[in-house]
């Protein structure tokens, strides 16, 4: 027991100085030379400068493994607190690689739950940045597991309390480490995820744990690797090149989006007029449609200042998801990608899109749609992949969005992912096509090849009649007719896509605000 205030306060300093020092100068050192940085080195990156405020550094826990000494684990392996992001506050946990390598003990879950429930109670985003080979085996092993305060999938308290997600405040995965087990549900929790390529990783269970339990001798890098998340799974919205390049990422997304989904994301309205005009799309995007372009540079010509931030560029890159700003507005953009299968909607497509629009219509974001596409991919091996139910998943996002609808027609629109990807049938709010713009229940070659199927397959029709049938059916497929029966609102000089978008955006902005209001008295309900 102290005998002086000045004693009390200088152990305290010196418990807290150890906290500082995480496992010590060795075991940092060993950390960055494998090119990584320490939990204090990534909130320095992540927060305003003297913004942060860490909360539970005096926490201490006890590393126990039978036959060896007992050591203390400063902060308990993971540091926690809140400060300024952008100068909007953020909540923060950050798995400490220098202690057992980044594995939780009872302390640090308990550390964890507590943040995330300051962020679901007051509405503020939540940033995770992983490091963790999940709970920690030296202090967990045994029966007492069962009842861990705070050690549930998600390091919530009770462990039910979060497991299924309300979304009501943005969850940031920044995956920097080896990430295992409880570490990598969270991503799939996430609104945002981001992974350093290298020197992370993320997979359901560990090399040692897949061997004891399958006997099959693997690496974490072929479990989970960044390559792997970034064009097989899925998983991860970004997979960069390094640390700061993730912090910097998670920092744009923040920028972005609102602090939680009873409040509007920020209008930053900077130096690139509404009113821009963009001459140089036709240049980009030619009028034969069976000519590929890159919709990204479409894209990046109409937002503000040419900045997207794509998320899951490498995974069904057939569709463009992500986000930017139109006359300071946030936007999600989703648009098909002539490169890539010619744009066509496929099952990994539907997937990502449908998981993007879902967040969107959670946080307020508005859509804007850029078509051109020959419809939804069908066959056996569709079928085999559950086209059906994807589809039907859209169908559902589709007319269950409140949030305000856009739609550009750039070049072909056929089938009923027409509709379903920013259509009028599913309340569009402002649609609008290009010249160039098709629209049709299916391409005129496959209109010819379904309806005369009969007289093709006597050889009945001349090589110059289909050709004859098959520039009728584009004639009437082009998407004048459509304006003309007011089934579109217009056909606008491509040009004019970015005036014309940041004046659609400030009419529809009443049906958002709308929206919001409802949400709010439900909540409050």
């Amino acid at each position: 027991m102290p005998n002086t205030w000045a004693e009390a306060m200088a152990e305290l300093e010196a418990r807290r100085e150890a906290g500082r020092q995480m496992g010590g100068p060795d075991a940092v050192a060993k950390l960055r030379a494998r090119g990584k940085l320490t939990p204090r080195d990534r909130i320095a990156l992540l927060f305003d400068p003297g913004t942060f405020r860490e909360v539970g550094e005096l926490a201490t826990g006890l590393i126990e493994v039978p036959g060896r000494a007992d050591r203390e684990a400063p902060a308990d392996g993971v540091v926690t607190g809140w400060g300024l992001v952008g100068g909007r506050r953020v909540m923060a946990v950050a798995d400490d690689g220098t202690i057992t390598a980044g594995a939780r003990g009872p302390a640090a879950n308990r550390k964890a739950a507590y943040l995330r429930g300051l962020a679901d109670r007051h509405g503020y985003p939540l940033v995770l940045l992983l490091e963790s080979s999940a709970n920690r085996f030296q202090s967990m092993m045994g029966a007492q597991f069962a009842g861990e305060s705070g050690a549930g999938p998600l390091g919530t308290n009770p462990p039910s309390a979060r497991w299924t997600r309300d979304g009501r405040s943005p969850i940031v995965c920044a995956v920097l480490g080896t990430a295992l087990g409880a570490a990598s549900f969270q991503t799939m929790d996430a609104e945002f995820s981001t992974l350093a390529s290298g020197t992370a990783a993320m997979a359901l269970a560990g090399p040692p744990v897949v061997q004891g339990g399958i006997g099959v001798e693997t690496t974490t890098q072929q479990l989970g690797s960044g390559e792997q998340h970034a064009t097989v799974t899925g998983f991860i919205d970004q997979v960069a090149e390094d640390e700061a390049t993730c912090l910097a990422g998670v920092r744009r997304f923040l920028g972005l989006f609102p602090d939680n989904s009873r409040e509007l994301p920020p209008r930053r309205i900077g130096s690139d007029p509404a009113d821009r005009r963009c001459p140089e799309l036709v240049d980009l995007v030619p009028l034969d449609h069976r000519k590929p372009y890159d919709m990204k540079r479409v894209v990046e010509a109409i937002v503000d200042d040419g900045e997207l931030l794509e998320l899951r560029e490498r995974y069904a890159r057939n569709i463009i998801t992500g986000y930017a700003r139109i006359d300071g507005w946030t936007v999600g953009i989703i648009a098909n990608q002539p490169r890539h299968l010619g744009g066509i909607v496929d099952v990994k497509a539907v997937i990502k899109a449908v998981r993007f629009a879902q967040i969107c219509n959670a946080y307020n974001i508005m859509l804007v749609f850029l078509q051109d596409q020959p419809g939804f991919i069908v066959g056996p091996d569709s079928e085999r992949e559950g086209a059906l139910r994807q589809v039907v998943r859209l169908m559902n996002a589709a007319y269950g969005a409140t949030v305000p609808m856009l739609t550009v027609l750039v070049r072909k629109a056929y089938g009923f992912s027409t509709w379903l990807l920013g259509g009028r049938a599913v309340g569009a709010d402002h649609v609008v096509a290009w010249p160039s713009g098709s629209i049709s229940l299916a391409a005129p070659e496959i209109g010819v090849a379904t309806l005369l199927r009969n007289e093709l397959a006597a050889g009945e029709l001349s090589e110059a009649r289909q050709l004859e049938l098959y520039a009728s059916y584009r004639q009437m497929s082009q998407a004048r007719w459509a304006a003309y029966d007011f089934r579109i609102d217009d056909v606008i000089d491509p040009a004019d896509t970015r005036s014309n978008l940041a004046a659609a955006l400030t009419m529809v902005e009443g049906r958002r605000r709308a929206a919001l209001r409802t949400r709010r008295e439900f909540d409050t309900a």
